[in-house]
């Protein structure tokens, strides 16, 4: 269930109320060290939620080992800022929140991005019907300068054996997908991404014809699509997935318009979060902040300093 603005700007109005909520939703009644998991802590500064803990002897504050780890925007804009990103279901871009917040463009990039970060779903395990299909990303050629993003310049044919960047979603039936950027679709990266996310007791398989899904039979039991007959033929179909992909490009087409291929797995973070709740009917901001109060910081500046560490940070590589 959405949150909408109003209700935000109207609940968590200062800077207090905000921390007294972060801290109570990460540590509850008992506070606890993030460096080395004790709660044998003292207060030192109550409303900045700022303790020092007897065991190890390092301070920390509500801030530690988050997301919002190093902040300077008052928290009260980051709350806004999360409902706007959260019920934006085709995605959000920066330029979208400097004008609905009046904040600087690279405050709203960096912020946005440290907000997908803190959509990370660890330990996802599908089971039951699962289906797994890849898409490619670039977008159609235009003559444009060379300082534009990758993923708006790439001049190949569609489906494989382009040049594009290939992404590999799987998802389960009326349940999580998961998505990850792989180069190379070898059998070897795709059954480690299968091992990975999907339980082998109890589970299905579903694909299409690629070559290099054949070899997947030896963990999982498979089912395969013949596209060139049909699309679907009784549970063998692949359409979930690729649902899910339509999602994705109409959103970055319509939000982002385009996108570079060094924080490409940080957006499709968004659009998985946005995929995996779409039947939750709890407090979507709130289970939003829980989980991201298990996340660190990871960026340090408004921009990544490479593909691989985004790649770190998203799949832990």
């Amino acid at each position: 269930m959405a949150t909408n603005i109003r209700e935000i700007q109207l609940k968590y109005n200062t800077q207090q109320k905000c921390l007294n909520f972060l801290a109570e939703l990460r540590w509850g009644k008992t506070v606890t060290c993030p460096n080395c998991e004790k709660n044998k802590v003292r207060v030192i500064d109550n409303l900045k939620k700022r303790y020092f803990c007897k065991s190890c002897k390092e301070q920390f504050s509500v801030f530690t080992n988050t997301i919002f780890e190093g902040t300077l925007l008052e928290l009260p804009t980051w709350f806004q800022i999360i409902t706007l990103i959260l019920n934006a279901k085709s995605g959000m871009s920066a330029k979208e929140i400097q004008r609905n917040l009046g904040v600087t463009y690279k405050t709203a990039y960096y912020t946005a991005m440290r907000i997908r970060v803190g959509m990370l779903q660890e330990n996802t395990c599908l089971n039951g019907i699962i289906e797994m299909d890849e898409s490619y990303f670039g977008g159609k050629y235009r003559k444009t300068n060379e300082n534009k993003p990758d993923l708006a310049t790439v001049e190949y044919k569609r489906g494989r054996g382009t040049n594009k960047i290939s992404v590999v979603g799987m998802a389960q039936r009326k349940g999580k997908v998961v998505t990850k950027v792989i180069e190379k679709l070898s059998k070897r990266n795709l059954l480690n991404m299968l091992k990975t996310y999907a339980k082998q007791e109890n589970s299905i398989l579903v694909t299409d014809g690629f070559k290099s899904y054949h070899e997947l039979e030896k963990y999982i039991e498979r089912l395969e699509i013949n596209h060139s007959k049909g699309f679907s033929k009784g549970i063998v179909h692949v359409n979930t997935v690729e649902n899910f992909w339509s999602g994705v490009k109409n959103g970055i087409r319509g939000s982002s318009k385009s996108i570079s291929k060094k924080y490409l797995p940080l957006y499709l973070l968004e659009f998985e979060w946005t995929f995996n709740h779409r039947f939750y009917k709890g407090n979507e901001f709130e289970e939003y902040l829980k989980n991201a109060l298990s996340q660190e910081k990871s960026l340090e500046y408004w921009k990544a300093e490479s593909t691989n560490q985004v790649k770190n940070i998203v799949y832990n590589q």
